[in-house]
């Protein structure tokens, strides 16, 4: 039950009264219809969760405000009151916050004396702080509680913003100031995107003191790799808001965003009238703000991100399972959301004969994705719709075209499960690249292609996809998906000055890649391939092979790149035991408890019995291991790669063979496979694999897959999961680091 003042709710109520016009005529009433204002709220928030008891301005601010400002729109439970009486302290403008208190009547007294003390102990908030109230027994119900802000909001604009962000720049005085961009928010069709970045160690981002309040340090933090976009491991969240345009943008700069897919979810402002409300059918985490923004989207109005500003999280820890639990079921809603959401607004449209205006682009860009929305549309309206005004489809495809580069050989089912649906998949035929380009011409068999999967077998006819051949490409290519973890027979800085994304497979490679290092590490310390060579030639255990063999416990292994097949190797060496110490470009947040970060490469390899190589083939990796760091290895030391051969100066260690330096090797790379330097067979004490890395059929299928859904996911979201990492390091970081 409600307390006593919360269940109070005499004389409120909304009146109705009859019109000038009705009244002139002799008809209707000249007294005024009431309704009550709790009837009304339940029909305002009918598809909210009840009973529920809202109470509107609980406590109302004593200022007053200008149209034109811009109210935050917010909410909290009663666990954040500390960080957001920090918003409103940074804020210092107008703020309409729902507060949800749980319906338990000794925690709802509890809650209402802590929000009584918190609001009264501020001037500013007493000034600037609208508080609406919530009562009931439902938790997270998000999008009722952003209707509720913004509803009450007393201003013309508004922000929707969760309250662990902290507003390090004053883009509310820049906007005011500017009529072009108030323009832009007046006409209805425009909302405004913060950029929103958190700081990649958990500890730092809690230090809020400390936040970057100007651009250039700004920059300074997300090229040293201490800041990055928010919730970077989703990149579909906010990837839209192009954060490498932003990165390089002079100052003043408002940008569109091209790239809208329906899991961007930004921090926005825009028009309290006339956008559409948030479904209030989305409760818990997962999609709540995905789906305000998509419909919004579909109703005709664009994002645009304000170059010069941003806002960064304050880290917290999150409630895991609860967040698990409520996405998969959001998820599904979402899904239906879309589809309903699409049918709805191109009937609307098109009653309206409006398909063929701009307001209808968003709404046509989006709702083509779906292939059971394109499917669901009558026929006359599907051609208006998805024919007269084409953007990635042709008159003949209601679907988006992707190529299959080369033959998939384990995954044939998969291609039909992952893309039939939202696809139309091509398998490319051409005998050479010539051939292959000009298809891509208007009427060929590739003209509007989206997306492209290739493998490095695609190599024998087409070639490796160097610049040539991505300057060949049409404008409606947007994504390559590599099957490989190495992705250098694709050149990714010319895939960057064409707006190509380009994914490849890092995860489906780890296990394959680390057991094959592993094998290739017993097989050098005990050396096996000496013996087994031995046998096979009728002879038994060379005489004082044990002099030159060593047992795999206890030993050190070096690890030079601790990314996912690294940290593979590491935790099936550790079980042997052996000591692992690593080095990377930074120290892993990933890293098992285990391994031992050195920051200076030379006193890691000077404690190395074994040194695997586990880095990525660059421009700036090629001969990383080069004549200092082998010679900075322990005399008798030993070194693994299944990496790339060229990230190994082979000169250098073949010297150190010749010299005795190093004692083995094991190598699966070489630098110009297939062929092998001959001087490597000489040495008995060397194990060699032709490229064995992934060689079988478990993992071949894994990568197959993988790929193949970067691709699906690219086509449903606009991001796939494994975008390489020169797309998620800032585009422009030469030229940043020159402004800088």
């Amino acid at each position: 039950m409600y307390p006593d003042f919360l269940s109070d709710r005499a004389g409120s109520a909304f009146s109705w009264e009859s019109s000038k016009f009705t009244l002139e005529n002799g008809l209707g009433h000249s007294d005024s219809v009431y309704v009550d204002e709790k009837l009304v709220l339940s029909k305002v928030f009918a598809n909210s969760m009840r009973p529920s008891n809202i109470r509107p301005y609980f406590y109302r601010a004593k200022g007053s405000f200008e149209k034109d400002d811009i109210t935050i729109t917010t909410l909290i439970t009663s666990n954040r009151f500390k960080v957001f009486a920090r918003l409103v302290e940074k804020y210092r403008g107008p703020i309409s916050v729902t507060v949800h208190v749980k319906d338990v009547a000794e925690h709802v007294e509890a809650v209402l004396e802590s929000l009584r003390d918190m609001y009264i102990s501020s001037q500013t908030m007493m000034t600037f702080v609208d508080v609406h109230l919530v009562v009931d027994a439902f938790d997270r119900q998000f999008n009722t509680w952003r209707n509720i802000a913004r509803l009450f909001a007393r201003t013309d604009f508004v922000m929707m913003l969760d309250i662990d962000f902290y507003p390090c720049t004053d883009f509310r005085s820049v906007i005011r100031r500017s009529s072009t961009i108030s323009d832009k928010l007046y006409a209805g069709r425009a909302a405004l995107v913060v950029p929103a970045f958190e700081y990649v160690d958990f500890h730092e981002g809690t230090n809020y003191a400390a936040f970057p309040t100007k651009k250039m340090d700004l920059l300074h933090l997300v090229n040293n790799h201490r800041i990055d976009m928010f919730h970077a491991s989703w990149a579909p969240g906010h990837n839209s808001t192009d954060y490498n345009h932003f990165y390089s943008a002079p100052s003043g700069e408002v940008y569109k965003v091209t790239r809208y897919q329906s899991a961007y979810e930004p921090y926005v402002i825009f028009k309290k009238d006339g956008p559409p409300w948030c479904d209030e059918r989305f409760v818990g985490y997962g999609g709540n703000k995905a789906a305000c923004l998509f419909e919004m989207y579909l109703a005709g109005v664009s994002f645009y991100v304000l170059a010069d500003h941003f806002i960064v999280h304050q880290n917290h820890l999150y409630e895991e399972n609860a967040r698990k639990n409520e996405r998969r079921r959001n998820r599904k809603l979402y899904a239906d959301f879309k589809e309903e959401s699409c049918l709805r607004y191109l009937k609307s449209y098109h009653d309206l004969n409006m398909l063929r205006s701009d307001l209808a682009e968003n709404a046509l860009a989006e709702c083509r994705k779906l292939k059971s929305v394109v499917r669901a549309v009558p026929k006359p309206i599907n051609y208006i719709t998805f024919v007269y005004t084409p953007l990635l489809l042709t008159s003949q495809s209601m679907a988006p075209r992707v190529l299959i580069c080369s033959t998939i050989v384990w995954a044939h089912e998969d291609v039909e499960r992952l893309l039939g649906d939202i696809a139309e998949v091509v398998y490319v035929d051409s005998p050479d690249r010539k051939s292959f380009l000009a298809e891509f011409g208007p009427g060929g068999k590739y003209h509007n292609t989206v997306g492209i999967y290739r493998e490095n077998e695609s190599s024998k006819k087409l070639g490796v996809f160097d610049k040539e051949l991505i300057d060949g490409l049409p404008s409606s290519v947007r994504w390559i998906a590599h099957n490989g973890a190495g992705y250098d027979p694709v050149d990714v800085h010319a895939c960057k000055a064409r707006g190509i994304y380009l994914s490849n497979t890092p995860g489906a490679v780890d296990d394959a890649t680390a057991t094959t290092a592993l094998y290739l590490l017993i097989s050098t310390l005990r050396q096996y391939s000496v013996a087994e060579r031995s046998l096979r030639e009728l002879k038994w255990k060379p005489q004082g092979l044990n002099k030159r063999t060593h047992d795999v416990t206890g030993k050190t292994l070096g690890i030079l790149g601790l990314g996912g097949i690294g940290t593979r190797l590491a935790v099936l060496a550790h079980a042997f035991p052996m000591r692992v110490i690593y080095h990377s470009r930074h120290k892993s947040p990933n890293a098992p408890e285990f391994c031992e970060y050195f920051e200076n490469v030379e006193e890691m390899l000077a404690q190395t019995d074994v040194l695997s190589v586990h880095v990525p083939l660059r421009q700036e990796t090629i001969g990383l291991v080069g004549e200092k760091w082998i010679r900075a290895l322990k005399p008798g030391a030993i070194i693994i790669n299944t990496a790339r051969g060229k990230v190994i100066d082979e000169e250098a260690m073949i010297r150190a063979l010749e010299d005795g330096h190093l004692a083995a090797a094991g190598l699966d790379v070489f630098p110009n496979e297939p062929e092998v330097n001959p001087r490597l067979l000489e040495f008995p004490q060397v194990t060699l694999l032709p490229h064995m890395g992934t060689e079988n059929q478990d993992t071949q299928r894994q990568m197959e897959v993988r790929a193949l859904t970067n691709l699906r996911d690219f086509l449903n979201t606009g991001m796939g999961k494994d975008l390489v990492i020169e797309f998620k390091a800032p585009q422009g970081e030469t030229k940043v680091k020159q402004k800088l």
